[in-house]
């Protein structure tokens, strides 16, 4: 439904080339075209009130488009979606495409483009995630993805010509409820998670003992590159020897988000407790590592092992974020090292600052005589005006991440984390 907007009349001046008020006002209308979806504002060149709303109405009329035009199913309009218009997205995006199309099509596919209005969508939403006995009981991170879906699909039916509705009237704005995670591990916690990756059977035979041996230190460096060189799973399980290169001390991380020279790859400098490892488990070629199908269970059972916050491998990225950002990396260079295009993913879901970072904030502030804030009976033991306040307590990992992957003076404690030259090594419980 189309306004009227009333506006004084203007004209430009000879003089100054600017439109100035000449007295009386004219109507303008302002209305939606469903050929195209935009929103049209245009004088309708009278100030008579029933004449405006006459040519109103023909406007509106003019662009409804009212006669027979070609359409299509939703069903269709969903498999172009997902087929044509993201055939050259990655596999991961049009599997997910394809299984919410697919609960899409079963509620509605039958239907055609052009009989689908605001009900039945609200209508599927309740369906799949209300609080009624029907319901699918479906998260509503999902739904929000069906409806991403769905608008996707009206909105190439649209340009094709198939769909001649507004798509914003017709879907509505659905939050998914996602809240990201904030756990990530200390130094101190990462260290000792490595310690107790593995069960230990004090009355195993020698040769599970050995297989054991051989298991820890293969998950110690899966460990160890997921947090220190903030690799993603599928990174982990695809890095060849053929991407190490010691004697640059880098890491090409393959099928990164970043492109380099029309490639997604980014290369990482190689972290000083992580170089040793790779030294001495170094071979010509061949993975780095054996895929760990099991590490969604056996990583929060060695969490609860070690006695820390139970994390999952997308964590140890965060936690590689986290001591980044507390350290004063530019958001710009940690979003590069983890393989993002933009600092968004980092400031949003990754970069976590713990009570140290609000310390070292407030001792920035500035101090001075005007500390008493105006009161002129100042307290006798108040304290010296503008203290610095504590120094940040030095974390085991010192610096950055990126900092000290690049000097050789920022070092971690090898205690608990060392090389598999001797085999695996850990703290003595006497130490």
């Amino acid at each position: 439904m189309g306004t009227l907007v009333k506006r004084h009349k203007t004209e430009r001046s000879a003089e100054t080339g600017k439109r100035e008020r000449v007295g009386g006002f004219t109507y303008y209308a302002d209305y939606i075209d469903v050929r195209t979806g935009e929103r049209v504002q245009k004088s309708l060149r009278t100030d008579d009130l029933k004449v405006a709303r006459l040519r109103l109405r023909d406007c509106e009329l003019a662009t409804s488009d009212s006669g027979p035009h070609p359409s299509e199913t939703l069903d269709d309009a969903l498999k172009y979606f997902v087929d044509v218009v993201h055939a050259t997205s990655p596999a991961g995006t049009v599997t997910c495409y394809r299984q919410k199309a697919r609960h899409l099509a079963n509620a509605m596919g039958s239907t055609m483009v052009d009989q689908i209005n605001s009900e039945a969508v609200e209508r599927y939403i309740a369906k799949r995630c209300g609080n009624g006995p029907e319901s699918d009981g479906a998260h509503r991170h999902s739904v929000h993805k069906e409806l991403i879906v769905l608008r996707g699909a009206l909105k190439s039916a649209r340009k094709r010509g198939t769909f001649r509705g507004v798509v914003a009237d017709l879907v509505p704005p659905f939050s998914s409820g996602y809240t990201p995670r904030e756990t990530y591990l200390t130094p101190e916690q990462f260290m000792t998670l490595s310690e107790h990756l593995i069960v230990e059977r004090p009355n195993a035979k020698p040769g599970t003992v050995e297989r054991e041996r051989q298991r820890r230190i293969r998950r110690t460096l899966y460990l160890l590159l997921a947090g220190l060189a903030a690799c993603r799973r599928g990174e982990l399980e695809k890095l060849t020897w053929e991407k190490v290169n010691l004697a640059k001390n880098t890491i090409t991380v393959p099928k990164s988000k970043v492109r380099i020279g029309g490639v997604k790859v980014r290369v990482l400098p190689i972290h000083p407790v992580l170089r040793p490892w790779l030294e001495a488990l170094h071979a010509e070629t061949g993975p780095v590592l054996e895929p760990w199908s099991s590490i969604g269970r056996d990583l929060p059972d060695a969490c609860t092992r070690a006695g820390v916050p139970r994390v999952t491998l997308n964590d140890l990225r965060r936690t590689f974020a986290s001591w980044s950002v507390q350290a004063g990396v530019p958001a710009k260079v940690i979003a590069n090292m983890m393989g993002h295009t933009s600092t968004r993913m980092v400031d949003l879901v990754y970069g976590r600052v713990g009570p140290n970072d609000y310390e070292a904030a407030i001792a920035r502030l500035p101090g001075g005589n005007w500390s008493h804030a105006g009161y002129t009976n100042v307290p006798q033991n108040r304290g010296t005006d503008g203290t610095a306040g504590n120094a940040i307590a030095q974390a085991a990992i010192t610096n950055s991440v990126e900092e000290s992957a690049i000097s050789e003076r920022s070092r971690v404690p090898g205690d608990g984390v060392e090389p598999p030259t001797r085999g695996f090594s850990v703290r003595c419980s006497t130490s």
